[in-house]
């Protein structure tokens, strides 16, 4: 009964994204063309479209390089040809299906199984989002801050203001309601002897498992911070393997006729990946697209069909970037060479 509700609950969730990611792309797509935008990405020279796919490889395969330096802190050293297989699976899972277990988790997932060392294996993961989420932020700000454009007096001129605050009264109704069902949700729970019954359970189990677990997580943390040296290169490498990626696409849009500085990539970019980790759409279709097209638009004046044209090349990279964690995926690379026994065999 329970794997029949987990799994309705995770149909539910996949076409909750599906939909959210519709919205999105009309939103993207609304006021534009289709047919130019189109002829915009077609006409892309596919020799500067292989450039960029391979600067994206390469970008990659730097991300792994990092991973490892991180892996290897905590002794744990399963090669850099499994880390490759691993962090290619986890690239597939995020940006081609909707699965509600993220790239991330998997590759914590599998990378437990190459190692005794399974919890420090899976803290690696975590703390390698974490580096390369403080990269994007800090070459974000750097950007904006430091690199000047000839002829501009400020940093970032918009056509247009949001109030905030005014979109959101104009939906105070709706997030009332929401906080009102979701309180609701929480004192009939408590309220039922099944549901503090659950609490408790559920909070000796936790008390029970989390000293240990905890002990190791505070373990891996200290030697993490007296290896300084080699947390520093991690972020140096996130600088390499970002910016890597960033002057693929600006070599995409220089071609289809972006005429935005090469700084404005080096922000817009990074920030669009942070849109795309909320776990909202399918890899964060339609939702980076759309900030891409209008970011693109408003600050530096690119016209729609070809600022949309560079977010869609940014996807089209993607996709076919990710497809070797397919391969990994069905031939099973990515499990140790030990994990299929064949019983019929006699162990010798």
């Amino acid at each position: 009964m329970q794997k029949v509700k987990t799994k309705r609950n995770k149909y539910i969730s996949n076409i909750l994204r599906f939909i959210i990611a519709g919205i999105a792309l009309y939103f993207a797509f609304r006021g534009e063309d289709i047919r130019r935008v189109t002829e915009v990405l077609l006409g892309l020279n596919l020799w500067i479209f292989a450039a960029a796919l391979g600067l994206y490889i390469i970008s990659q395969l730097v991300f792994v390089l990092r991973w490892s330096i991180l892996l290897k802190v905590q002794s744990i050293r399963i090669g850099f040809p499994t880390a490759a297989r691993l962090h290619f699976l986890g690239l597939f899972y995020n940006n081609c299906l909707p699965g509600s277990v993220g790239g991330d988790l998997l590759r914590a997932w599998y990378v437990t199984k190459h190692t005794d060392k399974k919890l420090e294996a899976a803290l690696s993961v975590f703390v390698d989002r974490v580096i390369g989420l403080v990269g994007i932020l800090i070459m974000a700000f750097f950007c904006y801050w430091f690199i000047p454009v000839a002829g501009q007096r400020e940093r970032i001129n918009f056509s247009y203001k949001i109030n905030f605050l005014d979109s959101l009264a104009e939906y105070r109704w709706v997030f009332l309601g929401i906080g009102l069902i979701f309180w609701a949700f929480i004192i009939i729970f408590v309220s039922s002897a099944k549901g503090r019954e659950f609490l408790d359970r559920s909070y000796k189990i936790i008390r029970r498992r989390a000293v240990g677990v905890l002990g190791k997580v505070q373990n891996a943390i200290k030697i993490y911070y007296n290896k300084k040296l080699a947390i520093a290169l991690a972020l140096v490498l996130t600088f390499y393997c970002q910016g890597i990626f960033v002057i693929g696409m600006w070599l995409i849009g220089k071609q289809i006729g972006v005429t935005a500085h090469m700084k404005y990539y080096f922000i817009f970019f990074p920030i669009s990946w942070l849109l795309g980790t909320l776990p909202i759409s399918v890899g964060g279709l339609g939702v980076m697209e759309g900030w891409l097209k209008v970011i693109f638009s408003q600050a530096c004046g690119v016209p729609g069909d070809k600022a949309l044209a560079l977010a869609l090349g940014q996807r089209l990279l993607w996709l076919i970037g990710s497809l070797p964690g397919a391969v990994i995926h069905l031939v099973g690379a990515h499990l140790p060479k030990d994990f299929f026994i064949d019983y019929e065999k006699p162990i010798k």
